[in-house]
């Protein structure tokens, strides 16, 4: 349990004393109280105050700090603050500074603005970490580390380069192998010496895609293999800092915030380096409009459940209400910033924090939302809310710590597959992989059936159906677990664009869908890519309904396969375009085409249905329910996402304790506009 040291929610945020003088630091301190605020995460840009010469550390300012937050019962989340080098170290040692994908050195400025491979950057940066561990190992108020500050450096430098021929030699052993690998023999790329070999930019194998707003390129097994070595990179970066400071703290648990999902690393890989996958939750603005996006949020909160195999999460940031970096930075409206933190924890968080707690003077993030607003009291809606919230999360104390979601029913997230979609030549610009996998976790989350977010390497035993979205890059390890969950009664659905390149993006030969093929029992004859305005449809054969469908369609024939619904239209009309394999004892399930959500949510819930997968309860349409069980025990959450009171009727045949809002002895309950109701069922 992370939160071991202080066994409770989690609840505060980013705190930057070092941007205020002295006398402020009290009145923060007061106020921090008044909203219940427990942990305050610092310093986490403020190396250049704490080092402000090479040979020099200041860490007085720091002392006083964490002993007047001690002194009044808030714990820390103690920050290296090496996302921000000083500007004396860019000067002194140019080689930090990163070359992005243009080929341009970049000059010192902004954040994560190093070469993740410069091993000056390492020392300095392994240095400062273990100097503040070896300082504060004995202060009582540190509950955990947090390593740098959202990772997102990237360099194509020539340092980079090489040690990128250092890891391809590791990797294959031999040019002969990797030529072998990366099939060099197309467009006269054989390489004979590994110097030949540099990082792929614009300058060589890399373009940008107006048409699909993105980096394609003209080589796509060096681009995966470079992303691959590069968010392993930054992985070392983390466990260089960690390895520093368990010398001197080997007890206190170590992490870093994410920002999610973000393309660049491999988060399943970095799990293992992790004690607690620390999350940052800001939606975009397309995100923040649609009417689905529960079911957004929802997905990556189990994602990042899943990192860790299931175990409980944290959410590290969030904003009080508007953000500062979008188009549009809207306001959370009443309501929303507590509905959102508690479907944080309904998902698996043991936490709800902020950035930050005081609004920033100035600087780029000035008007984004805090806890202490320019204003300078709690005297705000949004602080009024805060302190709301902050007495419910302490009422709850440790009830929630280590609750477990279990549920039976897994999508398959996979990052270098998310890599080879879109680094695609074709066969649509529209084909984005976080959005299929979307489309089949909304289906769920409609319907409130639980879902585990895992990789590839995850254990498939403990569920009844394993869903792969776009699952184009696979490997014959996973391929043979699909198998084997299928032949033990069990169902695995995927989709077009399945099963087709081994793992360095080579096409699986005979005949699509590849390495699926036999399991699923059925040809991919070829793929067409409707326009966006173009449609088919789906219809099933054992009704007269029909769906539409589009963007990729599938012509199929089956070989073994029973054909559950056939396209309506165009040359292929009557052809197969939802398919079920029996195998063994259980069903392989293939979709050739991108279905209307209709027909996704009443496919995936008869699949549900089949091995009696049910909603934890029984609730209106924009009603998320969600369950998570410690010790036999059952909490459940019960969010209205809804501008509409909401009436919810329990099971007759239970007793309940309301955690938290309110419940009639009746067992029936309105949910205000944006409310929620935690409840435990009685034993």
């Amino acid at each position: 349990m992370v939160n071991q040291k202080l066994p409770a929610i989690w609840f505060g945020g980013d705190y930057n004393p070092d941007q205020w003088d002295e006398q402020v630091w009290k009145q923060d301190v007061e106020e921090m109280k008044r909203q219940h605020v427990n942990v305050v995460t610092l310093p986490v840009f403020s190396w250049a105050h704490l080092q402000p010469e090479e040979d020099r550390f200041d860490f007085s300012w720091l002392d006083k700090i964490l002993d007047l937050l001690y002194e009044n019962g808030i714990h820390v989340i103690m920050a290296t603050p090496t996302a921000a080098q000083p500007a004396w170290m860019s000067k002194k040692y140019p080689e930090i500074l990163p070359v992005d994908i243009a080929g341009r050195k970049k000059q010192h400025g902004a954040r994560n603005n190093f070469c993740p491979n410069s091993e000056v950057y390492r020392n300095f940066s392994r240095r400062i970490a273990g100097a503040m561990a070896q300082r504060y190992c004995k202060h009582p108020s540190i509950v955990l580390w947090h390593v740098n500050n959202e990772y997102g450096t990237r360099c194509y430098c020539e340092n980079c380069s090489r040690k990128f021929r250092t890891w391809l030699s590791k990797r294959y052993g031999s040019l002969e192998v990797l030529n072998e690998r990366w099939n060099t023999r197309f467009w006269g790329h054989t390489y004979y010496e590994w110097d030949e070999i540099s990082a792929p930019t614009y300058l060589s194998e890399m373009v940008y895609d107006s048409h699909a707003a993105r980096d394609i390129t003209f080589f796509p097994s060096m681009a995966i293999d470079y992303d691959r070595f590069m968010s392993e990179s930054i992985q070392h970066c983390f466990e260089n800092e960690r390895d520093e400071i368990r010398k001197y703290m080997p007890d206190t648990p170590i992490t870093t915030n994410i920002m999610a999902p973000y393309k660049a690393l491999d988060l399943f890989s970095w799990g293992k380096s992790l004690d607690v996958l620390a999350w940052d939750c800001y939606p975009s603005n397309e995100e923040i409009i649609r009417s689905d996006l529960p079911a957004v949020l929802g997905m990556k909160f189990d994602l990042m459940r899943g990192v860790k195999n299931g175990q409980p999460f944290m959410l590290m940031e969030q904003t009080p209400s508007q953000q500062n970096w979008l188009a549009f930075n809207s306001q959370k409206r009443p309501g929303v910033m507590r509905l959102w933190s508690y479907q944080a924890l309904a998902h698996g968080s043991e936490s709800v924090l902020f950035f930050q707690w005081r609004q920033s003077q100035s600087g780029f993030e000035k008007y984004h939302a805090a806890m202490m607003p320019h204003a300078g009291h709690s005297n705000t809606r949004i602080c009024r809310e805060l302190t709301q919230l902050g007495g419910e999360l302490e009422s709850l104390k440790d009830q929630l710590l280590n609750a477990e979601t279990n549920a039976r029913v897994a999508i398959v997230f996979d990052w270098p597959n998310w890599w080879t979609v879109e680094y695609s030549s074709g066969p649509s610009v529209a084909l984005r992989y976080q959005e299929q996998v979307e489309n089949y976790y909304k289906a769920l989350h409609k319907n409130n059936i639980a879902v585990d977010i895992v990789s590839k390497k995850a254990d498939f035993s403990h569920y009844d159906i394993v869903i792969a979205p776009v699952m184009c890059m696979v490997d014959e390890i996973f391929v043979q677990k699909c198998e084997e969950l299928v032949k033990q009664g069990k169902t695995f659905i995927t989709t077009f664009f399945s099963g087709l390149v081994d793992e360095n993006d080579r096409v699986i030969l005979g005949g699509y869908p590849g390495a699926f093929r036999k399991m699923l029992g059925i040809w991919v004859e070829e793929t067409d890519a409707l326009l966006p305005q173009q449609q088919n449809r789906v219809c099933p054969v054992q009704s007269d309904d029909a769906y539409s469908c589009g963007m990729l369609c599938d012509v199929v024939h089956a070989e073994g396969a029973q054909v559950k619904a056939v396209y309506g239209d165009d040359y292929y009309a009557g052809m197969p375009c939802v398919t079920e394999n029996t195998y063994g004892k259980g069903k392989a399930v293939y979709v050739a085409t991108a279905v209307q959500q209709e027909y996704l949510e009443k496919l995936l819930g008869g699949y549900c249905a089949a091995y009696g997968i049910e909603p934890a309860l029984k609730v209106p349409e924009g009603v998320e329910v969600t369950c998570r069980e410690k010790s036999n025990e059952k909490i459940y959450f019960i969010l209205n996402h809804t501008e509409k009171p909401q009436t919810v009727q329990l099971p007759t045949d239970k007793e309940w304790d309301v955690l938290i809002g309110a419940m009639t002895f009746d067992k029936c309950c309105t949910l205000k506009p944006f409310d929620v109701l935690i409840l435990k069922e009685v034993q």
